[in-house]
């Protein structure tokens, strides 16, 4: 079989390409995509969670933002740096959800924005060493 790969012989022998500072760039994708995803889906089902009980549709955003960080930065694959992996992961979510919130909703403040950018950079730090630190158990059970 022939392989069409532009990165050559470290692709097709299963090895993960990585950038240089330790990030696995498939599973930061991945991420980013997850991450995405969930912000959407809680953005579209935050007016139902209003309409139902309006104190639980204040704060169904910012849930719905540190679900959808953890997430994201949860799966870090091969990353030699799991921290600055799920960081990335879930800052890259929210950086891909932000021209949508300036589409559909009212100004933004600029405050806002370095906030929430904040909070996905420290929640997808923690989930990144979370998931680094649950597969490193896993690992070593396995080989028990």
């Amino acid at each position: 079989m022939v392989s069409r790969s532009r990165v050559g012989q470290v692709a097709r022998s299963g090895t993960r390409v990585t950038m240089s500072r330790g990030i696995d760039a498939k599973a930061c994708g991945r991420g980013i995509w997850r991450g995405f995803a969930v912000l959407v889906i809680g953005a579209l089902l935050q007016p139902i969670a209003a309409a139902v009980a309006p104190l639980a549709g204040a704060s169904f955003l910012l849930v719905t933002a540190v679900v959808a960080f953890s997430f994201a930065g949860f799966r870090t694959g091969a990353a030699h740096r799991p921290i600055c992996q799920g960081a990335l992961t879930a800052a890259g979510s929210y950086f891909l959800v932000l021209p949508l919130v300036f589409v559909a909703s009212a100004p933004v403040e600029p405050q806002q924005v370095l906030a929430t950018a904040a909070v996905a950079v420290v929640v997808g730090g923690l989930a990144g060493f979370t998931g680094h630190v649950v597969r490193a158990r896993g690992k070593r059970g396995e080989k028990s």
